[in-house]
């Protein structure tokens, strides 16, 4: 009994700090709530810009998905095409090629489109 209530009462002190330790990050930080924030903007041209700043940002950081939801929402289409092509290289770069081709699919010049899709390895459409 008595080496029982010594456990416990270690066990009891070390418990408040069990929640001190701080836990390891794992994948990318979350980009994604800098696309609606993005949105909100109600200047189409300004929004365009945000978001494009966002996706950029995102495609830094390594979130595809966050990408991937921005780009569709950019209405100026050569700019549109010229983000999807800097945040597909990037991802490709950072070893997401699955996420990069995705991007690359998003730009609206065929021949722009097929050139990258085909140098980030998914061949052509």
């Amino acid at each position: 009994m008595h080496a029982f209530l010594k456990s416990a009462s270690a066990f009891l002190l070390l418990l408040p700090a069990a929640g001190c330790w701080q836990a390891t990050e794992s994948g990318p930080p979350n980009m994604m709530p800098n696309i609606p924030g993005a949105l909100q903007i109600g200047d189409a041209r300004e929004r365009d810009a945000a978001l494009g700043t966002a996706c950029r940002d995102a495609a830094e950081q390594g979130s595809g998905p966050a990408v991937l939801m921005g780009i569709p929402r950019i209405e100026d289409s050569p700019l549109r095409d010229k983000v999807a092509e800097e945040c597909a290289v990037k991802l490709s770069d950072m070893g997401q090629s699955e996420a990069a081709i995705e991007v690359a699919r998003l730009i609206s010049d065929q021949s722009k489109r097929d050139e990258l899709v085909a140098r980030l390895g998914g061949g052509g459409e």
